[in-house]
């Protein structure tokens, strides 16, 4: 219902623009309209309005990842529940290292506390909250220098290591105020300071936002030129100024109501109350 509304808006806010603005325009520029002018207004109106329908009911499945060229999120998000966290313990700002030269690594399970995406991860066993860099109960320093997490398609967990700098003098590595934690072998992250969500980038989210974006401009064109019979210069003027303001002004206010809109609760049914007998 709520798709079928902003359809309806649009036409009619769209025939009135194509039709009015069609005949001065026209008028204006040509001496005479176009011929059935009033019925090309609202071919173009149909045209226009149902590619800006189909687009918020992509962005509505996926809200966000297909939006305008200002605006759209070429990646996903999995959220995770639990996770290793691979500690590198030291004393100052040395780490212990191995026989190999490499950080001496002890692992540590985490999993959310009850409370959805606002919940802290708590270390098993102790229930103490997961911090970066700290002591632990014995006193023993450490950083964390990489993650485990097994999202759902994956077999076993993918160890995703933290992005760090270095000291050119003093060697010490300490974390960057954007920190990711990055998979080591592929392009996903985890925020350093936003634990359980798991950004997955997307190739195919990109390529498809663009095509949208590009679409709509072609639509305006296709709308503007051969439907309202403007001549190919004008239209490609047109086009390009009329897309503009839908990537800037009405999209982006589409968007938002579309995704602020939630189906009502159903009502709860009324049940009888059971009558005993004595």
């Amino acid at each position: 219902m709520v798709l079928f509304l902003v359809f309806l808006m649009l036409m009619l806010a769209l025939f009135a623009l194509f039709l009015g603005g069609g005949l001065v325009a026209q008028g204006y520029l040509y001496q005479n309209p176009a011929e059935r002018m009033p019925l090309r207004a609202l071919a173009a109106a149909v045209l226009v309005a149902g590619f800006m329908t189909l687009w918020v009911r992509i962005d509505q499945r996926a809200p966000g990842r297909y939006d305008t060229f200002f605006n759209f999120t070429p990646s996903s998000t999995v959220e995770f529940q639990e996770f290793e966290a691979v500690r590198w313990t030291g004393a100052g700002d040395k780490l212990k290292l191995d026989a190999g030269g490499n950080p001496v690594e002890t692992t540590v399970k985490f999993k959310r506390a009850v409370g959805g995406k606002s919940g802290p991860f708590l270390e098993a066993g102790t229930g103490e909250p997961f911090k970066l860099n700290g002591s632990t109960t014995s006193g023993t320093q450490y950083m964390t220098g990489a993650i485990r997490v097994k999202a759902a398609d994956d077999p076993e967990p993918v160890r995703y290591k933290v992005t760090l700098k270095e000291d050119p003098r003093t060697k010490t590595k300490t974390y960057k105020p954007d920190s990711k934690f990055e998979e080591e072998k592929g392009s996903r992250y985890v925020d350093a300071h936003q634990m359980g969500t798991l950004v997955v980038p997307s190739t195919g989210t990109v390529v498809l936002a663009l095509l949208l974006n590009f679409m709509l401009m072609a639509v305006w064109l296709v709308a503007i030129w051969p439907v309202l019979r403007f001549s190919l210069g004008h239209a490609v003027v047109f086009a390009g100024a009329l897309g503009l303001i839908t990537m800037l002004a009405v999209m982006p206010v589409l968007f938002r109501h579309v995704r602020e809109s939630k189906p009502p609760a159903p009502a709860a049914a009324l049940t009888r109350p059971a009558v005993t007998r004595v």
